[in-house]
């Protein structure tokens, strides 16, 4: 029998050649994109905060609002309390605020309330309980891997969801609720 010399035969460099390069095109795939993802994932964390917003808007029994704070690069959901006698807002422990990625610009991130440009840094967008709750919209914008995006919510004051319109999606996920008098349209004694 033959001794071995020392080394790798063509077979074996181009077996680990191969495999090498399918490790390489998988991570390059896997890595491209990921402002894309990252920017779908915070489309939905906005919606989902806009949503937790108007259920708390509509049932809890004390002042909440949505903050921005521009110096930790935070969105999140604010309840007003009283700080040895006077009004403070602060954060609402039990919703997550939302970090934006380094690459969203603040000045791509804007906020109306019944068609008015706000700036929730200063002064949260507010819904008092008992009261009517202002249409609220929030624009986001932002480059990612392959284009602009851009995604546009509107929280109308009678609904629980809000509407969203995504440059790369073809529809809104929400329909926009109408408050019905029950007594003028004659349906006060249905069961709803």
């Amino acid at each position: 029998m033959r001794a071995r010399r020392g080394g790798f035969t063509l077979i074996e460099v181009i077996v680990v050649t191969v495999i090498a390069a399918s490790l390489a095109t998988v991570l390059i795939v896997r890595l491209g994109g990921t402002r894309d993802r990252s920017f779908n994932l915070l489309r939905d964390r906005v919606g989902d905060l806009l949503l937790t917003y108007a259920m708390r808007a509509e049932f809890a029994d004390t002042p909440i609002g949505i903050g921005l704070e521009p110096d930790r690069r935070r969105l999140l959901l604010v309840r007003r309390v009283e700080i040895d006698g006077r009004p403070a807002w602060i954060a609402d422990r039990a919703v997550t605020p939302i970090v934006l990625p380094d690459w969203v610009e603040l000045q791509n991130l804007d906020f109306w309330a019944d068609g008015e440009r706000v700036d929730p840094t200063y002064r949260p967008l507010t819904a008092l309980p008992g009261q009517t709750r202002p249409r609220i919209e929030v624009g986001l914008r932002a480059e990612t891997d392959s284009t602009w995006r851009e995604v546009h919510f509107t929280l109308p004051p009678q609904a629980l969801r809000p509407l969203m319109q995504d440059d790369h999606l073809p529809e809104t996920y929400a329909v926009e609720r109408e408050p019905i008098d029950l007594d003028a349209s004659g349906h006060w004694q249905e069961d709803w």
